[in-house]
């Protein structure tokens, strides 16, 4: 076969990749993201031979339109099995860049016999080609090898979450690189590919100095109390008396209030620029708040740092309408949420918790974003109880192995310390990380604001008799927090029969888009900061009007 008829694709201009060239150029790419933590040679095995399958000839009739679902992968993981264990992170890694991510045991990988290609496997499976021979006799005459690794970065016989943590990272490398190299070959003007553009850098002493003068323009505001300010004043100090300090797994424990969403990323930037980390991905479960915490993040940094240097990643990113980032395209957008190639990433627990555990190319290709990193979780009492332990397992091993700081901040911290044994039997350092905040600083009393009366938990409160003591609060200023979206609106419309003006009223909840919440939110600050009547029936996203005071 010649090497026109091995060409991997021909692009839209006309361009014609041979399966050498993709395999040179993905391999490469795969290399260099792995060199972040210490598996370049491994990637570039996995890039090397992931798609030796298109030089079979099965494979050339399917470019040519003569024939349908073709396997193009699993000859190159049963290659990759030919290096024993140090091949089997690589060989599952190929075995699921198109159909995700296998389980050794049981997928089809497992079957494979290193010492004896099947024929059977040619019909079950539809391979390219029948004799693995001469796949890689053409691979040879391309000048193409495959170098067995000094060592893995996965152990088979280690069936903790941190050995699937470490396949999953490998993973990583091989889906975005072959991704990438994709996209630039099929958006090749002439005979050139034609690569996406990178995000920014993250320049984290420049960034600290842009926060840290908001920071100060904030604590000179007028509006804020004496208190509030030493308060703020005192966390913020905590965090950057703390950045400096070695990379670990940290809690953040302050008061709703005291401005925990711009000091720890003051320690984040502050810690990036001690250690050479690359991105700070935030972590946050209510879209409400990261809607807030994104827009605050825009304003302090994009005049400096221009578009794309925070990144808004959720279900409704770009739909905000006119307020959206302008110059940020959506394809922009799109582009920079695939592989989270910024600075700064904010985004939901959801988006991150299926980066760690989904087998899905398109979820997993951003994980390798998060080698040295700093992950900062907002509200972490929201983890899901069931996945605790995988979850703080996952955590441990990124902070053990790649390089990541871990902060789990909230005013209320859950009592993980108590599980370290058992994620220790997930992960071998298990789970003690450090608190930020000294204790002497008494961030919790000073910050008591509230007297709380609980009421008879079984004598339940009538939906009428609820709506009379709201309409007859004392300033005309009320916030009802309920636990469905329903039992808001039942409630907003029981206050609008007895008569509370609509301009005195207003409703919240994760039905209502992006944009209509900021239009009310907006509205509401507005009456709060002039003393005006104002009553806010809300669902748990009421979080974000408790950030109100913070920005």
């Amino acid at each position: 076969m010649n090497e026109v008829l091995l060409a991997h694709s021909q692009s839209k201009s006309g361009r014609i990749d041979t399966v050498a060239d993709h395999l040179r150029s993905v391999a490469a790419r795969a290399a260099e993201y792995a060199s972040a933590f210490g598996a370049a040679d491994e990637a570039r095995l996995a890039g090397m031979v992931h798609d030796l399958g298109k030089y079979g000839s099965l494979f050339q009739q399917r470019l040519e339109g003569r024939a349908e679902h073709v396997d193009h992968w699993s000859a190159g993981a049963w290659h990759a099995l030919t290096f024993q264990a140090k091949g089997l992170a690589a060989a599952l890694a190929v075995q699921g860049h198109h159909i995700g991510l296998q389980w050794a045991e049981k997928a089809d990988l497992a079957k494979l016999n290193p010492a004896k290609w099947d024929p059977k496997m040619h019909e079950q499976r539809r391979l390219s080609e029948t004799s693995v021979d001469a796949l890689l006799q053409r691979f040879d005459a391309d000048g193409l090898t495959a170098v067995a690794t000094a060592s893995s970065l996965y152990d088979h016989a280690d069936k903790r979450v941190s050995a699937m943590l470490d396949v999953r990272m490998l993973f990583s490398t091989l889906v975005d690189a072959d991704f990438i190299e994709t996209e630039a070959h099929f958006n090749a003007i002439g005979n050139e590919k034609l690569y996406r553009a990178p995000g920014p850098v993250l320049e984290p002493v420049k960034a600290l100095e842009l926060l840290l003068s908001h920071a100060g323009k904030l604590a000179q505001g007028p509006n804020v109390a004496a208190d509030v300010k030493s308060l703020r004043s005192d966390l913020l100090r905590a965090c950057l008396q703390a950045a400096p300090g070695p990379q670990d797994l940290f809690t953040l424990t302050a008061p709703t209030g005291a401005g925990k969403t711009l000091s720890m990323l003051a320690f984040a930037l502050m810690h990036a620029a001690k250690h050479n980390l690359r991105r700070i991905v935030m972590v946050i479960p209510y879209l409400s708040i990261i809607e807030q915490t994104a827009q605050v993040y825009r304003g302090i940094f994009e005049s400096s740092f221009g578009s794309g240097y925070v990144l808004e990643h959720h279900s409704l990113a770009g739909t905000r309408g006119k307020d959206d980032s302008e110059d940020v395209s959506q394809d922009r957008q799109r582009e920079l949420s695939e592989n989270w190639d910024a600075p700064i990433v904010v985004t939901t627990s959801v988006q991150f918790l299926e980066s760690l555990f989904a087998n899905r190319p398109s979820a997993c290709r951003k994980l390798h974003r998060l080698a040295q990193s700093v992950v900062l979780f907002d509200e972490v009492q929201t983890l899901p109880t069931g996945l605790v332990i995988p979850i703080l397992a996952a955590l441990s091993r990124l902070s053990e192995r790649y390089r990541a700081t871990v902060v789990f901040a909230t005013a209320t911290q859950p009592a993980f310390s108590h599980l370290h044994e058992k994620v220790k039997q997930n992960c071998e350092c298990g789970w003690q990380p450090r608190e930020i905040v000294p204790a002497e600083f008494k961030l919790f009393d000073r910050a008591r604001r509230t007297r709380i009366e609980w009421p008879d938990p079984g004598t339940p409160t009538p939906w009428l008799e609820l709506a009379d003591r709201l309409a007859d609060a004392g300033n005309g200023q009320a916030l009802c927090v309920v636990n469905l979206k329903r039992h808001a609106l039942l409630l907003f419309q029981k206050l609008r029969e007895l008569g509370v003006p609509d301009i005195e009223l207003f409703h919240l909840s994760t039905s209502m888009c992006p944009a209509h919440r900021q239009a009310v939110l907006a509205e509401v600050r507005r009456l709060l900061d002039v003393g005006k009547p104002c009553r806010l029936i809300s669902t748990q996203c009421v979080e974000a009007v408790l950030n109100l005071t913070l920005f």
